[in-house]
C-alpha cells in the first residue's frame, strides 16, 4: 500500500530515473541512425521551453516528460535501415536493464530502490514503445511504424512535400502540396512561412521548399521523430 514515506521514491522515479531511461532510449535511435549515415542529429529530452543545448543534446523545461530525436539523410525507402533505427531505442533500454541486473547480481552495485525502478521502468518503456498505437499529438509509437515497415507499408514514414511560392501575378504567397494543389495563400512571406512550417511539422515527415522570384531559395526538412 502506498504510504507517505513512499513519496520520495515517486519523485526519484519520475524526476531522475525516467529522464535517464528516456535519454538511453533516444540514444539507441541515434546510435543506429549515426552508424547508418544520418546527419544533423539531435536528441531532445523533455518538452516545453529549451533550457540548454550542448552539442547534439537539448534539454527542455519539463525534462521528465517525453523525449525524441531528429536526424536527416536516411531515405524513407530504405526499409531495413529504418527498422533498425526504430528498434534502436528499445534495444538500448533492454541492454541497460540487463546490465543493471548483472551489476546487482555480481555485487558491483547494491540492490535498492534505484536499481529496481531502473529495471522496471526500462521494461515499461520498451512495452509502450513496441505497443502499436497512435499518440494524441499525431505521432506514432515505434511499434506501429515497425509493424507497417514489416508489411512493406511506408505510409507513416514517406516524406510529404510542400512548396511555398511567390505568385507574382496575384501578389500572394501560396502553399502547395505534393499534387500542386493550393492549400492556403498569404499576403506576406512572414505569415506564409510561419503557417507553412506549422503545416509541415504537423504532417511529419515532410519537406518544405520556399520558392522566390529567382527560384528555390530554401529547403526545410521535418523528419518523423523516433520517440
Amino acid at each position: 500500500m502506498f504510504e507517505i514515506k513512499d513519496i520520495p521514491k515517486l519523485f526519484l522515479a519520475f524526476f531522475i530515473i525516467l529522464p535517464i531511461i528516456s535519454l538511453i532510449h533516444e540514444s539507441g535511435h541515434v546510435f543506429f541512425a549515426r552508424i547508418l549515415g544520418a546527419k544533423n542529429i539531435q536528441i531532445v529530452v523533455g518538452t516545453g521551453k529549451t533550457i540548454t543545448r550542448k552539442w547534439f543534446f537539448e534539454i527542455r523545461k519539463y525534462y521528465f516528460w517525453y523525449g525524441f530525436c531528429y536526424f536527416d539523410n536516411i531515405d524513407e525507402s530504405q526499409r531495413w535501415r529504418n527498422i533498425l533505427i526504430y528498434l534502436g531505442g528499445s534495444i538500448f533500454n533492454i541492454i541497460a536493464a540487463f546490465l543493471m541486473v548483472y551489476l546487482v547480481n555480481t555485487e558491483w552495485l547494491e540492490q535498492g530502490i534505484f536499481s529496481y525502478q531502473f529495471v522496471y521502468f526500462s521494461l515499461y518503456y520498451v512495452f509502450f514503445a513496441f505497443f502499436p498505437m497512435k499518440y494524441p499529438d499525431g505521432n506514432f509509437s515505434d511499434g506501429k511504424i515497425l509493424l507497417d515497415l514489416l508489411k512493406n507499408n511506408y505510409s507513416l514514414i514517406n516524406q510529404k512535400k510542400y512548396r511555398l511560392a511567390w505568385e507574382k501575378e496575384q501578389h500572394l504567397w501560396k502553399l502547395y502540396d505534393n499534387q500542386k494543389q493550393e492549400i492556403k495563400n498569404f499576403e506576406t512571406l512572414e505569415e506564409g512561412l510561419k503557417k507553412s512550417v506549422e503545416t509541415a511539422k504537423r504532417n511529419r515527415p515532410s519537406r518544405l521548399e520556399i520558392i522566390k522570384e529567382k527560384g528555390l531559395d530554401e529547403v526545410k526538412s521535418f523528419p518523423r521523430n523516433p520517440l
